[in-house]
């Protein structure tokens, strides 16, 4: 009898398919929570990244004081992912300032001159933030770790130190020299004619060579070292953005941009377009109260040294002057008597010592409208910023130092020489650029 039941029992096969169902039923559910969680624990590590992207970056923009870098990311970081969902992403333990080398494409803490702001932020299980899965519970699996980082860097482009970097065009003629690495950049194209000698490590870019470089036929072989020099960039000359913020610091003998060679315990002096520049005090500034229509002059052949001139007409520089250790802005907005070109530079002047780029002794120059050289200018440590067209007359020597920024185009004629210093012009105005280095 007992036999016989268990043979019966063992033969039968009623409800075998729930045991085929349930492993299909787990295999199904273990397909999608690879699908349904992964795709959630990617969302979350593409969340937590884009959070780290912003830290770094906002912490990078409070350098080179530390402690307003790390506090700064932090605040992106709860601003983004708040505490009270995502749990403590970002701690001050994970915020390092340092020094980012671009040659090794490393990110080194401390330092004495920080450039670089790092970012660690964690959704993990010993963060007590782990990101939980729902369907892959069924496997035993509960949490997914999740951990990334970003690097930015503060950085000012080689090509705003010393270059020549128009909004516009660049149009060059012919027979120009350029050499120590300078930069040529036009964001909307570069034009040139024949005979112009670019030496190796010359820059000559535009976002798209193909659409936006124009030259004569056979232009490659007529001009030298072209072909090595172009490259392909994007790059907006923002110091044309803060000319007018400039000019108002530079009433304020207070401000942390007036130069070193200028007397900050003494007042502005105010004069109108008929004082002679070039008797001006040095190491004092001097405020030029005019109509836009009028004129304020440096004349022919004097000297003119440690001072700031900003004026509310247009500037002229006469023949033969020198300027050293000088800075001349013109809120004017041009006319067209000079071509709304608002400082105007007669043959011949000297802007700058010729002094192979020791520091000191350069000059700023920044106009509302244009800025235009006659032929003959040597420049040496020279900034030129406008927020319209720069023009560069013919034989120019430019070899110790010339930075251009032109909110509309850059021309120039034949015969000109331009050269970079290898730290910037003397007494150079930046503006911070900033980037993810990882």
């Amino acid at each position: 009898m007992l036999s016989e039941k268990c043979r019966r029992l063992l033969s039968d096969d009623h409800g075998g398919g729930t045991i085929m169902g349930l492993f299909w039923f787990m295999l199904l559910v273990g397909i999608t929570g690879l699908a349904v969680d992964t795709t959630d624990g990617l969302r979350n590590k593409t969340m937590l990244q884009a959070t780290a992207d912003a830290s770094a970056l906002a912490g990078a923009i409070k350098l080179p004081v530390a402690s307003a870098a790390v506090a700064t990311a932090i605040s992106y970081s709860d601003s983004n992912m708040p505490v009270e969902e995502y749990g403590d992403v970002l701690q001050p333990g994970d915020v390092e300032v340092g020094t980012w080398d671009t040659s090794t494409h490393s990110f080194s803490a401390g330092g004495l001159l920080p450039d670089a702001v790092r970012v660690q932020l964690h959704q993990t299980v010993e963060n007590a933030n782990a990101v939980p899965v729902n369907f892959l519970r069924i496997v035993g699996l509960t949490t997914w770790d999740v951990n990334v980082e970003a690097v930015a860097q503060r950085f000012i482009p080689k090509c705003l130190k010393d270059g020549l970097v128009a909004r516009g065009i660049v149009d060059i003629s012919s027979n120009n020299s350029f050499g120590n690495e300078i930069c040529i950049h036009g964001q909307q194209g570069v034009e040139m004619q024949n005979n112009n000698y670019y030496e190796s490590g010359v820059n000559v870019s535009m976002p798209n060579v193909d659409d936006q470089l124009t030259i004569p036929t056979g232009g490659m072989e007529s001009n030298p070292g072209l072909p090595e020099a172009l490259r392909e960039n994007r790059l907006d000359p923002r110091m044309v953005n803060h000319i007018d913020e400039i000019m108002a610091q530079m009433l304020d003998p207070s401000s942390a941009i007036i130069p070193s060679y200028i007397d900050k315990s003494k007042p502005v002096i105010t004069v109108d377009d008929k004082f002679d520049l070039s008797t001006a005090q040095p190491g004092r500034i001097y405020y030029v109260d005019c109509k836009a229509n009028k004129t304020a002059s440096i004349p022919s052949n004097t000297v003119t040294t440690r001072v700031v001139i900003i004026a509310d007409c247009e500037v002229s520089i006469g023949s033969g002057a020198l300027l050293v250790d000088v800075v001349i802005g013109s809120r004017s907005g041009g006319n067209k008597k000079t071509e709304n070109a608002n400082i105007g530079l007669a043959a011949n002047v000297v802007l700058g010592l010729p002094d192979s780029c020791a520091p000191g002794g350069g000059v700023q120059l920044f106009s509302n409208a244009s800025i235009h050289t006659a032929s003959s200018t040597q420049i040496n440590g020279v900034q030129m910023v406008a927020k319209g067209d720069v023009d560069l007359g013919a034989a120019n020597s430019g070899i110790n130092g010339i930075s251009v920024q032109s909110g509309g185009n850059i021309t120039m004629t034949s015969n000109n020489q331009f050269g970079l210093c290898s730290d910037g012009a003397p007494n150079l105005f930046t503006v911070d650029y900033y980037r993810l280095v990882r």
